[in-house]
């Protein structure tokens, strides 16, 4: 549960911080005149426009041909909203249109008024579910239990109901998310489940039920986790740290979001992330560290300079082969960053709904080419183009299911690039993939949405098609006694290898 609220606090933060608690109501003139708007309910009048905005917004609805199958589908849509009647239906009934793009930066937020929870969590991969986290000591002896059915079904079947309901960039993405969700009892009321009560049957054949509580109750899941180890790896409430471990010759870097004082500069008390990179080498190199791991697992995203800047110190910058960014102009895109419309290409002004490489912009930093004898900006993030402090040794990443968004880019770049290898579980982000969100809220409903208008190709066009990043070396990272992941780094990079 941890990892959901920390994703949903980021994600009411960027709004408030980045649109300076304004954000944007959805609106078109031509929409709002035509007879359909007029006639129709609250819910059909924010559909219109919901669907209006992914049209012009999206990048995926660049195509013709993709954007008028989502005007097709969109007469549906219209006449089946006209029969719901309460504003979380609606905005659940959005996400399921949302959640067709395989886009999990696309999404409603429809779990704003949810206040139900049951106090359980699951871990949903495998063949049979495992609780993992309660958050009362009175069901302290269902930790690791598996569990055969809920309510009568499988996982399988469940997860299948919820798939709709979800955003997400691929199956494991989708699977982290709806672990989080499955902890919501009204979740269970959208999918056509009890609400109130949970009926567990455990894998030895005996049931347990688990009421619904007010979150407001005091429920807290990190009271008691199956996964309790003592463990190099384990999370730790930083953005970011490092720690050397001398007798092993290792620097293991948890990266846990990619935010600092320059991405959050109302937040001053934050670290600079390049600062602490820099401070970081200079230690290893001091010391005569061989092999540096850098622990995404879990790292939901952020802001990707932070990225660029960790790759600036691990392999040339001027050979460092970047990810492709594909912008789509829009009205939404030039509400929430004015200066975009002050772009050119060509001498043309950017042409709303056209897709656009940021590089093409006449009167942009994009477009530049970096003068690496040149002072660098101290208010701004400074990257290493020394090539001579490039570190040449070992460098190991370790992935997780959680791993999605900036996170996936930066280890994209570093297999697409031959840097380090990349260790631990399957990514939550696909390598190529919609970003870069911009919020709105729907006028009749007050319904928050986000969008992505940029698509992010990685420098592999071959594998661009490529649902997920897989390590080349799989371990698991959830073992409840064991940490595994570094006792294999250890073995294989330590000083007593």
């Amino acid at each position: 549960m941890r990892q959901f609220f920390t994703t949903l606090v980021l994600l009411l933060v960027s709004i408030t911080v980045s649109l300076g608690q304004n954000i944007p109501a959805i609106h078109n003139d031509n929409i709002e005149q035509s007879r359909r708007y007029i006639k129709g309910n609250a819910f059909q009048r924010d559909l219109l426009l919901y669907v209006d905005m992914l049209a012009k917004t999206h990048p995926y609805y660049a195509d013709e041909s993709n954007r008028a199958e989502l005007m097709c589908k969109a007469r549906t849509w219209y006449k089946e909203c006209g029969k719901i009647e309460e504003a979380t239906l609606f905005r659940a009934y959005l996400e399921r249109i949302a959640s067709q793009l395989n886009d999990g930066h696309t999404s409603v937020v429809y779990w704003q008024e949810f206040d139900m929870l049951f106090p359980i969590q699951f871990d949903i991969d495998g063949s049979n579910p495992v609780i993992i986290e309660v958050s009362t000591k009175d069901r302290e002896d269902l930790l690791g239990r598996e569990v055969v059915a809920i309510n009568g079904l499988t996982m399988q079947e469940i997860v299948a109901k919820a798939r709709p309901l979800l955003s997400a960039d691929n199956s494991v993405n989708f699977e982290n998310t709806v672990r989080e969700f499955l902890a919501f009892a009204d979740f269970w009321g959208l999918m056509g489940f009890s609400n109130e009560v949970l009926n567990i049957t455990l894998d030895d054949g005996s049931e347990v039920a688990i009421e619904a509580r007010s979150k407001r109750s005091g429920i807290n899941f990190s009271l008691l986790q199956r996964n309790t180890a003592n463990r190099v790896t384990a999370q730790r409430n930083v953005l970011f740290d490092y720690q050397i471990y001398d007798k092993e010759g290792i620097c293991y870097l948890q990266f846990n979001q990619f935010a600092d004082r320059l991405t959050y500069p109302q937040y001053p008390q934050l670290a600079r992330f390049d600062e602490l990179v820099a401070e970081m080498m200079a230690e290893m190199s001091a010391k005569g560290i061989e092999t540096l791991v850098v622990d995404l697992q879990y790292n939901g995203g952020g802001n990707s300079t932070l990225g660029d800047v960790l790759l600036s110190w691990l392999h040339p910058h001027r050979d460092t082969e970047s990810v492709s960014v594909e912008l789509r102009m829009s009205e939404l895109l030039a509400e929430h960053y004015p200066y975009y419309r002050e772009f050119t290409v060509d001498g043309k002004p950017l042409e709303m709904g056209t897709v656009y490489n940021p590089k093409e912009f006449d009167n942009s930093s994009w477009n530049k080419e970096i003068d690496y004898t040149a002072p660098q900006d101290p208010s701004k993030h400074v990257y290493n183009f020394d090539d001579e402090r490039i570190f040449r040794g070992n460098v190991v990443f370790i992935q997780g299911k959680d791993s999605f968004s900036s996170s996936t880019i930066l280890l994209t770049m570093a297999r697409d690039n031959g840097i380090g290898i990349i260790v631990g579980e399957v990514s939550g982000g696909r390598p190529s993939h919609y970003g870069d969100v911009l919020y709105g809220q729907l006028p009749n409903t007050a319904t928050l949405i986000t969008v992505s208008h940029k698509h992010f190709v990685r420098p592999n066009r071959a594998a661009m098609d490529k649902e997920y990043i897989y390590p080349d070396v799989e371990i698991e990272l959830n073992d409840p006694d064991r940490d595994l992941v570094w006792e294999w780094i250890v073995e294989n990079y330590g000083k007593e290898k």
